[in-house]
């Protein structure tokens, strides 16, 4: 399944986000069977475990992190499962952390940036005393509604960020706002082709490379000679092919793997260029 975090519009009346004036400040996931998920955070975040173990499949390794543990995660987009024993459940925090908080603590005169970036999407803290009594307040919020939950929970997104950085792991903390407020922008190619068989938006693609849309528009023609959507419908396409005729699997699931989370909308441009169904193509590959 492919999530976003935090979703579009902020779900008011969902008992499992915490939301003021529009914006989505945390949300209380809870579990009771272990799954995995494609996640697209257009948001870098923050994740405290309280029950189980949380995987996030990484390129080349997993990170494994608990209750103890604090995760801070770089917008981007990662596979995420959980581990549950049996007749347990599994329960997580997470904190959202907007770019105007970022910013604005970066602005603060304690705050010296990094000369270079850092490059971990993924960072896992230990916890301490002032981090667990943190986690059991945030988690109060979700059954305990309060007054001026906005004002509260804005001020609650930097003391996490300032008790972190009064741990060991002050210079990873400071690595992380550094490269997450900086305007440079991201390798565009190696973004567009790591996640072409994902279903982001071209608006999603241009956050990822740290660029308005108009400018990722530009700097793509330029290095793919074709507009975006053109040549990621291309390799898309190109892929669902190979699929239907070597593997079994289901239009409707090729359709998933290849980006695309219509499979009416798969099939119709699938049938414009290459003049059959997905189907058809097919049973003419299996006849052949």
């Amino acid at each position: 399944m492919f999530l976003r975090f935090p979703p579009i519009s902020a779900p008011v009346s969902d008992p499992f986000f915490l939301t003021g004036n529009g914006e989505i400040f945390a949300r209380l996931k809870q579990e009771t069977k272990a799954g995995k998920n494609t996640v697209l955070l257009t948001q870098h975040m923050l994740i405290f475990v309280t029950k189980g173990i949380k995987l996030l499949h990484l390129p080349g390794k997993t990170v494994e992190a608990g209750p103890d543990t604090v995760i801070l995660l770089r917008k981007g987009i990662y596979v995420m499962a959980e581990y549950i024993e049996e007749g347990l459940s599994f329960e997580a925090l997470m904190l959202f952390l907007p770019m105007k908080l970022l910013r604005a603590i970066a602005a603060e005169p304690f705050f010296h940036r990094s000369q270079s970036s850092a490059t971990e999407p993924c960072m896992v803290f230990a916890g301490n005393g002032l981090i667990r009594a943190f986690k059991t307040q945030l988690r109060l919020y979700f059954d305990q509604p309060v007054l001026y939950t906005d004002q509260l929970l804005a001020m609650k997104q930097k003391e996490i960020l300032l008790l972190l950085m009064n741990g060991t792991h002050q210079r990873e903390v400071v690595d992380f706002i550094t490269t997450a407020i900086s305007t440079e922008p991201e390798d565009l190619e190696d973004i567009v082709r790591r996640y072409l068989l994902q279903p982001v938006t071209l608006e999603d693609l241009a956050s990822l490379t740290n660029r308005s849309l108009a400018t990722f528009k530009r700097d793509f023609q330029r290095i793919y000679n074709m507009p975006p959507r053109q040549w990621i419908n291309e390799q898309r396409l190109q892929q669902a092919h190979l699929l239907l005729g070597n593997t079994m699997l289901p239009v409707g699931e090729i359709a998933s793997q290849c980006g695309y989370d219509n499979p009416s909308h798969f099939i119709r441009i699938f049938k414009k260029k290459y003049g059959h169904t997905p189907q058809t193509l097919r049973a003419e590959m299996t006849i052949d």
